[in-house]
């Protein structure tokens, strides 16, 4: 595996989030959303896919994520098509991002990613994002580690965005703005 020199961290630095909505903790993805953002808050790409949950829809779900994620429509048959859907957008804006950022990956996105490559492991046997960052990661290294405190940090990035909880694009975005934040009062 080639590893890639660390870029610097500047008002040039964009990041990659993206954000998995499944059926339950354990269950299997049905919608994922992926956004590249620059330091400036600025899309550059992003990426939405859903599919029809076919087994009994978790109560959780049923409650929290359905009624906020009707703009997304169902955009694929099945499964292994929304996974290879969202790999081909991931490895070319992964080529235009100096970072990946996800909120808390295990299990839901992790597991994910590993469908993904599963689907074709020969092909995207080194795809995968290098380096992974985690927002609850960065937070403690900022010192950022109270509940009070990551609440206030999220709300001063995503200042002025009507964001919803538990919409994976909103939840993509979240992450990758909060990361910049964090990422920029770290800089020396």
């Amino acid at each position: 595996m080639k590893l890639s020199k660390t870029p610097p961290i500047s008002s040039a630095t964009k990041i990659l989030s993206f954000d998995i909505e499944s059926n339950g903790l354990h269950g299997q993805a049905f919608a994922v959303a992926g956004v590249v953002i620059d330091a400036k808050g600025q899309t550059i790409d992003s990426f939405v896919a859903r599919i029809k949950i076919e087994d009994s829809v978790d109560e959780w779900v049923k409650d929290n994520v359905l009624p906020v994620i009707g703009d997304i429509s169902i955009s694929h048959g099945n499964y292994q098509a929304m996974c290879d859907a969202f790999w081909r957008w991931f490895v070319a804006a992964q080529a235009k991002s100096d970072y990946v950022v996800i909120s808390n990956g295990y299990p839901v996105e992790y597991r994910f990613m590993a469908d993904c490559q599963d689907n074709d492991l020969e092909k995207r046997y080194w795809e995968h994002p290098f380096p992974i960052l985690e927002l609850p990661s960065l937070l403690i290294g900022n010192q950022r580690i109270s509940e009070t405190s990551r609440l206030k940090l999220i709300t001063t990035a995503t200042s002025g965005r009507q964001l919803v909880r538990h919409h994976p694009m909103d939840d993509a975005i979240a992450t990758a703005l909060t990361a910049h934040a964090v990422l920029n009062t770290q800089r020396d």
